[in-house]
């Protein structure tokens, strides 16, 4: 982790307020043209996992409704490969996934990092770095790790 002496701010902690901020925010911003410019009245998630060889690209909300077999594909596809144990993301996690690529401009599909981690897989790899939250967003189905080529 690093630091900021001046302000004693870490990484960890500038990123945990950026998360909150922005999944606190989306349910008022998912109604804003602002944030979801370009989402018009479809959403859509393209990604693709390097662990687990799958490829998702996949709408999963159209005209203002979330498609059910669509959202339990990005729930499996999002599962902790490791255990195989699937949750229900949160849908503005995911919704802001979908923005943030539209955003972007992006062709290119996400790299999923990590999307949801059962406990068991969270604690180990917190034995493992420092660097892994004991509460983490990522055992509710509040947070993913992407990567995005340029």
């Amino acid at each position: 982790m690093t630091s900021n002496s001046s302000t004693g701010l870490t990484r960890r902690a500038l990123l945990g307020a950026f998360a909150a901020t922005a999944v606190a925010a989306a349910p008022t911003f998912s109604n804003a043209a602002g944030f979801l410019r370009g989402a018009g009245d479809i959403r859509r998630i393209r990604m693709y996992s390097g662990r687990t060889g799958e490829r998702i690209d996949m709408i999963y909300w159209i005209e203002g409704q979330y498609i059910k077999d669509a959202v339990k594909e990005v729930n499996f596809f999002m599962r902790d490969w490791r255990t195989n144990g699937v949750k229900s993301m949160d849908l503005r996690t995911v919704d802001i996934m979908a923005a943030s690529h539209n955003l972007l401009d992006a062709t290119e599909p996400y790299m999923l990092l990590s999307g949801y981690r059962s406990p068991q897989t969270n604690a180990m790899l917190r034995s493992r770095s420092r660097g892994v939250a004991k509460n983490s967003l990522h055992m509710k189905g509040q947070a993913a790790d992407l990567r995005l080529s340029s």
